[in-house]
């Protein structure tokens, strides 16, 4: 049955130390987590990063690099803060697993770049996992709609411009960024592109009865209780449809008031050989020279007033 494992088993087959960040902030490790568990079972050394929401110089860790930080269970921080790095990190210890999480400060391509770059070298990483919470880090830019692509793009340009590591996207959560507009026929059409290149590396279910599934959930319910007004819309809509929620159901109070659509294809992930995704964002040159996190938002604008902008799609099912 080997044979018929999708390509991104194979591409992670011979990594022996694997970084796994989040690529749009807020949440978006966690998303990385069953496959952090996944490849820690199967004897690789893992580590995991975020780019931060967090106002990481009120907390003063120790710091690799100006723009990424060691969070750990002894960092500096008020009870109910919101820190995902550092709630997960407290997990992590309780777990008696490693509980350092990297953090990147919100800047542009050429810091997050150097950041990247002093982190692969002090773990000796040699193949990155960039992780979305959603599906907008597939929007190349005349989508009718980009979700909140600043975070995304700025992870996926700084990470393509290393040399050395073998780099690798995954996805998780399709339909959640329907709450921020994303038409995903779009999605569906970028990920058939990539897939006619070669750069897909196929799709692969979450379920209940899997191991790492279920420290994934673990984790996801002690940080929200550590986080009570902060609970992750992503994440809990996520472990909603691993669980087999259909439809508008909600998890959290933040979501009250709108319309959601759990189903089953959010406990999917999707994954891609980053390069080649990266080389479809039709704003990547001017995205190299950015330093701050407006610098992207300008990029982005100009972008998107220079460019004919493509209508919504309906899927046809």
């Amino acid at each position: 049955m080997k044979t018929l494992h999708p390509p991104f088993f194979r591409e992670v087959q011979d990594s022996r130390r694997v970084l796994i960040a989040g690529m749009g902030g807020g949440f978006d490790v966690f998303c990385g987590l069953p496959l952090y568990f996944a490849l820690r079972a199967e004897g690789k050394q893992v580590f995991l990063a975020n780019y931060s929401f967090t106002s990481l110089a009120f907390h003063l860790p120790k710091a690799l690099a100006p723009a990424v930080v060691e969070v750990t269970p002894d960092s500096s921080v008020s009870p109910g803060d919101y820190f995902p790095e550092y709630w997960l990190s407290r997990w992590l210890a309780t777990q008696g697993e490693p509980s350092t999480v990297y953090a990147f400060r919100k800047v542009g391509v050429q810091p997050l770049k150097t950041a990247y770059e002093a982190l692969v070298r002090h773990l000796d990483i040699d193949t990155i996992i960039l992780v979305d919470g959603g599906t907008d880090s597939l929007m190349r830019g005349d989508e009718v709609d980009l979700g909140t692509p600043h975070e995304d793009a700025t992870s996926l340009v700084a990470v393509n411009e290393l040399r050395g590591p073998k780099t690798l996207l995954a996805c998780l959560g399709f339909g959640i960024d329907r709450f921020h507009g994303i038409c995903h026929a779009n999605y569906l059409e970028a990920t058939a592109d990539l897939a006619r290149s070669g750069a897909y590396l196929g799709a692969f279910s979450l379920t209940p009865d899997m191991p790492p599934v279920q420290k994934y959930r673990d984790a996801c319910e002690a940080v929200f209780q550590m986080m009570p007004r902060y609970t992750s819309i992503v994440n809990s809509s996520i472990v909603g449809a691993i669980d087999g929620h259909y439809g508008d159901h909600h998890a959290t109070s933040r979501t009250h008031g709108s319309e959601l659509w759990l189903n089953p294809l959010m406990a999917l992930y999707w994954t891609y050989r980053l390069p080649a995704v990266a080389a479809r964002l039709q704003y990547y040159r001017p995205m190299l020279d950015t330093v701050t996190l407006s610098d992207v938002g300008l990029v982005i604008e100009r972008h998107r007033e220079e460019v004919t902008i493509r209508p919504r799609v309906a899927i046809p099912v």
